[in-house]
């Protein structure tokens, strides 16, 4: 009987502590370029290690991490809080990234969204109306069965960079001229791996220029945008560098880095003021002096002024009249 007792308080005591100490679920690891690795993850010296229960176990260096989330729902909202929801390409960007990461309901909500930001917008509508003939096909799912969802936040995630709100006006200015300037001035240094403060991504397309953009506005001050950092060391050596990136503020890129800089955290809507472009003024050219007639001196009376000499016709040696009157007649 007490052998019987103890057993069962053993079995009991067991049931406990499994319960006590659920097994690590997987999770969701979002890359640099918003693709998504699904596993067990584990935080290991330089990276992550990732148990899949397909295609083995794989490590990723804490650069090419961009965060660890519970599930694909935190993932869909740390893209979304990436992208520029205020345009309807990257509405239509964030619905094919939503299929291709199985949300179809998150993705036929940004691709309707996209339509009503732009009517007649013609990729958008056949984009929506494809998932909406997709959910169409798809059975029913059973009441009875719930989606299981995460108990709490993940932990150990990666925010490199901050989702800041921004006056989409500024959007085509940064994504056209502004994104150059940086690559072509800053991404020597601020795109490499040990970078944290203000770090830059190579990663070409909408993507990138985003993550550049989100990089980019906490170093704008919206109160003083001429005293923004982003300008400051633009024109002053720092890090090491013994020469600024930009030499002067009269140079073209500097301009354009000002002229976003100022509507980039102003109030929505702001309107984009580029400085016109500088005239070149050139001297008009002077005529040379012409020498003047007489009589005909600027101010001069015409009245009082000699006349002009006129020119005298030299004689015509053929003239019958003086051939007539050389010839004599005969008596």
């Amino acid at each position: 009987m007490n052998a019987t007792l103890r057993t069962l308080a053993g079995l009991l005591l067991t049931a406990a502590l499994a319960q006590a100490e659920p097994p690590a679920s997987p999770r969701v690891i979002v890359l640099d370029n918003e693709n998504l690795v699904e596993g067990e993850v584990t935080r290991v010296p330089g990276g992550y290690q990732i148990r899949r229960p397909v295609g083995g176990d794989v490590t990723l260096p804490a650069g090419r991490v961009l965060a660890v989330v519970a599930d694909r729902q935190e993932a869909f909202a740390l893209v979304a809080g990436r992208a520029n929801r205020r345009d309807a390409d990257e509405r239509l960007r964030l619905a094919r990234w939503c299929a291709a990461n199985g949300l179809p309901d998150e993705a036929l909500a940004e691709a309707r969204t996209a339509t009503r930001m732009r009517p007649g917008f013609a990729a958008a509508e056949r984009y929506a109306r494809m998932l909406e003939e997709t959910a169409r096909k798809v059975p029913i799912a059973d009441p009875a069965v719930t989606r299981a969802k995460a108990e709490g936040p993940a932990r150990d995630t990666v925010t490199d960079v901050p989702a800041l709100d921004y006056n989409s006006e500024s959007f085509p200015l940064f994504a056209g001229r502004v994104n150059a300037v940086l690559m072509n001035t800053c991404a020597n240094c601020h795109a490499r791996d040990d970078v944290k403060a203000f770090h830059l991504t190579r990663v070409t397309g909408r993507g990138g220029i985003t993550r550049n953009l989100m990089a980019a506005l906490p170093h704008v001050h919206p109160a003083d945008p001429a005293a923004s950092p982003i300008l400051v060391k633009a024109v002053t050596p720092h890090g090491g560098a013994t020469d600024a990136p930009i030499k002067t503020r009269a140079h073209p890129a500097y301009q354009t880095l000002e002229t976003w800089a100022r509507v980039a955290r102003a109030t929505e809507g702001t309107p984009v003021l580029e400085p016109p472009p500088a005239k070149e003024t050139a001297e008009p050219r002077k005529l040379p002096d012409l020498p003047a007639a007489p009589g005909e001196a600027f101010g001069q009376d015409s009245k009082t002024v000699p006349p002009r000499p006129t020119k005298t016709e030299a004689a015509d040696p053929y003239d019958p009249a003086i051939f007539n009157g050389e010839v004599k007649p005969k008596k």
